[in-house]
């Protein structure tokens, strides 16, 4: 977000993690007794490296510093610290500071004043309230812990800086510098390997223009600038305030030498670390990100401004800097201004805009520019504190502290500074009933955004009548909070009148109208007409050409309109039932696997509305779907589907839509077929405008109806619907099937025949493949298969004769001229079934059969049909008396020539 010398400071506020945590935390590393290392890392060496100009005085005794809760965050915001008590819980980026990568835990009494963490190695620097030093990873395991004694200090510790040390390190994990009261700088360097003693060296030079203590420091390390906030007076040292203050600003040079850039003394009331207890506020110090300014907040509550010129690295008051405007003097140095006052703790939001926290827990942004609040946090919080990463700006963190016994701790617990010793009693006796062990915590985060960015957030949390008022007062476009709201809708008809109907966006209407699916049909209605109707404005000129972007809402028309049909469809089949996610597959699949899906499981009623409803997308794949129905089911139930010779010539559909016109097949014919609608376009007066009406051919149907025949008498031996398919066929003009179906119709009454006499004569099994295999004689012979002289007549008159002269009529129109070798080999062959059966017959020796067919057949000559003359009929009787070999059936063979026709020659 850019920076705004006036107005508004937006930002997105997320809460982190709580604690204090307990059972989830891993186990504690051990530690070791003698204050030295915790792990295989150890102290390595502390050595006095450099000096302020002036030594600065401290005290010998130090007194246990009051201060429950630090917040210590690394330079780039990877690692967060949370001490509370003799507790640090550690968070990272990597998880949103959601959960805790390490756990610590101090000695049992300590408080920890301040620490920093070194962030090329990941290791957190820690000093608690008896000046003890630890050092810690962030997977929460000690490395290295050095007492005051170990380390030669006299003066308190009142802060750390972690050193850059390269890759030069050798054994060395990591390097610190020890800022004291005094004034001294101690370098200490953890190593890999155990140590059993430090050096700490100091000196002093006797500059007069320096502090004698110093209360509080900031190291920038991106200018190498040291600014340090300390006393000029030594009087009155055991007082804890000082009316007088030094700001002085150092360069940090080779082998931590100093070099003083600036100095500033001005009234301020500061408090020492071990007297904190007694104060509003902890002493701190603070450089805004690029230099600017510099404010220190004192023990008062009071926060100091200043002016810092990053030429000449000189200090000077705000309200003296040149270029400062008088408004902003007037605003920000004003002695009543309440803005400065009444301070617990601050820190930078950016350049110019500072966070600070009022007694009372309220958060404020004041700018610096302009000499205005830019932002007051509507909640206040308890105990707060606040700081940032150093290197980030528009990003805070905020700790806020509570106890678990729910006493009332106001967040000025800790008293305003009186003159009045009975004041300061009551204040430090309040502090000592804290039961820290029960102090819990909460961690957040307010993040600078824009705002648009900030608009996003409102959204994206739900948060829809502050997000359109949001939108009302910087002109934003609502469509984004009607979207959402939309988005996180059920679907129902009110949330289309609410929401969608006032989204100006049609190409995003057009596409959830599309594309959503209503909860129920009367929802799911009135979605598709919504869509319908914003499309309806998009009607077709004759001058547009096809690459104008009205043709994406046409197109959208087109799958409303196909959407809506099919789910008239999909009720339809379903007799009124609506499923939502039935229909949101129903609508997308191809038709032609709805329509096999519906006749495998036999639904014959809904696949015939479906053929009706849609049938120039499924005569395509009518033959297909047709054979999908199990073959045990009745052919009566669907003979209304099986196709004749030609397709119905009246087809019901609905009125045709304006966009269902030529110019829209035009434009469908140019997109590829991988275009991502696919079949959700393509209505039925589409599909008939682009493929008009395909229909098998006569071939086709004839194969189709012959192969579903063999496949019913293979699956079920059902001949009977073998039978009833092929008249079905017949009826419907496929005359081509008409001797396929007297085949069948012969078998039919060899298997199911209801003659008395023959039926324990035939026992015929055969299917209907075989018996196509079989030849036209053959086929004779199976009808005079196990027949006897008594019914021999009867079976010849019923089957055989009508089969032999169906045969023949085959060939009897066409003169004998006119056939082909194998058509007259043929006609010979049919003319002379029943005298080859004779003969054979006779070979069998079963003149007694011969006698009675030849009886018969000499009766009425040429209208019987047995023979077809008296020629025929002599020369068969002659025959199959020649061929029987027995030589006792005389009296048989003078029957049969006593039957014939008497003829000269």
């Amino acid at each position: 977000m850019e920076e705004r010398s006036v107005g508004e400071v937006l930002y997105e506020e997320r809460r982190h993690a709580s604690g204090p945590y307990s059972s989830h935390y891993p186990p504690l590393p051990p530690k070791s007794n003698d204050g030295g290392s915790g792990g295989f890392l150890s102290f390595l060496s502390i050595r006095g490296i450099s000096q302020l100009k002036e030594k600065w005085s401290g005290q010998s005794n130090q007194a246990n510093v009051k201060k429950p809760a630090s917040l210590f965050i690394s330079p780039r915001g990877e690692h967060v610290a949370v001490a509370t008590g003799s507790r640090i819980t550690i968070l990272q980026k990597e998880d949103d500071y959601q959960e805790p990568s390490g756990l610590f835990n101090g000695g049992s009494s300590c408080l920890y004043t301040c620490g920093t963490w070194s962030e090329s190695h990941n290791v957190l620097g820690v000093v608690d309230n008896m000046d003890t030093m630890y050092f810690i990873k962030a997977s929460g395991v000690q490395i290295a812990q050095f007492t005051k004694r170990q380390l030669k200090i006299s003066s308190p510790i009142i802060g750390l800086i972690p050193q850059d040390c390269g890759d030069g390190l050798g054994s060395c994990v990591c390097s610190f510098v020890v800022v004291t009261s005094d004034g001294l700088l101690h370098h200490v360097d953890v190593g890999r390997e155990p140590s059993s003693g430090c050096v700490s060296n100091s000196s002093s030079a006797a500059k007069p223009q320096f502090p004698k203590d110093v209360f509080c420091f900031q190291y920038a390390p991106e200018n190498s600038l040291l600014l340090v906030v300390g006393g000029i007076d030594s009087a009155s040292v055991t007082s804890g305030l000082k009316p007088g203050c030094h700001l002085s600003l150092w360069r940090r040079c080779q082998n931590l030498n100093l070099e003083q850039l600036s100095t500033l003394q001005f009234e301020g009331q500061y408090c020492r670390l071990q007297d904190a207890v007694k104060c509003l506020a902890y002493p701190k110090v603070l450089i805004s990100p690029e230099s600017q300014f510099v404010s220190t907040l004192d023990g008062t509550g009071h926060l100091h401004v200043f002016r810092m010129d990053k030429e000449s690295w000189a200090l000077s008051s705000f309200d003296n800097v040149e270029g400062s405007t008088p408004s902003a003097a007037n605003n920000l140095l004003n002695e009543q201004n309440a803005y400065l006052n009444d301070i617990v703790d601050f820190t930078w939001w950016s350049n110019h805009i500072m966070t600070v926290i009022k007694r009372g827990g309220i958060v404020l942004m004041l700018d610096m520019l302009s000499g205005t609040k830019v932002l007051e946090h509507d909640l206040a919080y308890s105990m707060p504190m606040v700081d940032r990463a150093q290197e980030i700006q528009g990003s805070i963190f905020l700790l806020e502290s509570k106890f678990s016994d729910h006493r009332k701790i106001p967040s000025d617990h800790i008293g305003q500074l009186s003159d009045s010793q009975g004041m300061e009693e009551k204040a430090e006796d309040s502090f000592d009933q804290f039961d820290v062990s029960r102090m819990s915590w909460s961690l957040m985060s307010l993040s600078q955004k824009s705002v648009h960015e900030m608009y996003s957030i409102l959204i994206g949390n739900g948060k829809y009548q502050s997000a359109l008022d949001f939108a009302n007062r910087y002109g934003l476009q609502k469509d984004e909070v009607f979207k959402s709201q939309w988005l996180q809708s059920p679907k129902r008809i009110r949330d289309v009148n609410m929401y969608l109907t006032r989204i100006k966006d049609l190409s995003f209407v057009l596409s959830e109208c599309g594309e959503r699916i209503g909860p129920t049909e009367d929802d799911m209605k009135a979605l598709l007409a919504h869509g319908i109707g914003v499309s309806d404005q998009f009607r077709i000129s004759e001058e547009e050409n096809y690459d104008s972007y009205l043709w994406d809402f046409r197109i959208a028309r087109l799958q409303l309109l196909q959407s809506r049909d099919r789910l008239e469809t999909f009720l339809g089949i379903n007799m009124g039932r609506f499923s939502a996610q039935e229909y949101c597959k129903f609508r997308v699949t191809p038709l032609e696997e709805v329509a096999v899906i519906l006749a495998e499981s036999g639904k014959i009623g809904a696949l015939n509305l479906l053929f009706k409803r849609h049938p120039y997308s499924l005569n395509p794949f009518m033959l297909q779907v047709l054979a999908a129905i199990p073959e045990t089911t009745p052919v009566q139930t669907y003979g209304q589907l099986l196709p004749g010779k030609s397709p119905l010539i009246s087809i019901a559909l609905r009125e045709e839509d304006w966009v269902e016109c030529e110019a829209m097949v035009r434009f469908i014919n140019q997109l590829s077929d991988s275009h991502e609608m696919g079949i959700q376009i393509r209505t039925e007066s589409i599909v008939q405008r682009c493929n008009g009406h395909l229909w098998p051919s006569t071939e086709e149907l004839s194969i189709w109806y012959k192969k579903r025949a063999r496949d019913i008498d293979y699956y079920t031996g059902q001949l009977e619907n073998c039978l009833c398919l092929l008249d079905f066929a017949c009826r419907k003009g496929v005359t081509e099937l008409e001797q396929f179906h007297q085949d069948i119709s012969y078998l039919c009454q060899l298997i199911y025949s209801d003659d008395s006499d023959s039926d324990s004569d035939m026992c015929l099994d055969m299917s209907l493949v075989a018996w196509e295999e079989l030849s036209d004689y053959e086929k004779f012979r199976m009808m005079l298969k196990n027949v006897k002289v008594e019914n021999v007549v009867k079976r010849l008159n019923d089957k055989g004769i009508p089969f032999m002269l169906s045969k023949t009529s085959a060939v009897s129109s066409a003169t004998m001229d006119q056939l082909t070798d194998h058509q007259s080999s043929l006609h010979e062959e049919n003319t002379s079934f029943l005298i080859r059966w004779l003969k054979e017959m006779a070979v069998e020796n079963k003149l007694d059969i011969c006698l009675k067919v030849i009886e018969e057949g000499c009766k009425e000559l040429g209208n019987a049909g047995f023979f077809k003359d008296d020629t025929e009929a002599i020369e068969c009787a002659l025959q199959c008396i020649y061929l029987c070999t027995v030589t006792d059936r005389w009296s048989t063979m003078s029957a049969i020539l006593s039957k014939l026709p008497q003829k000269q020659g």
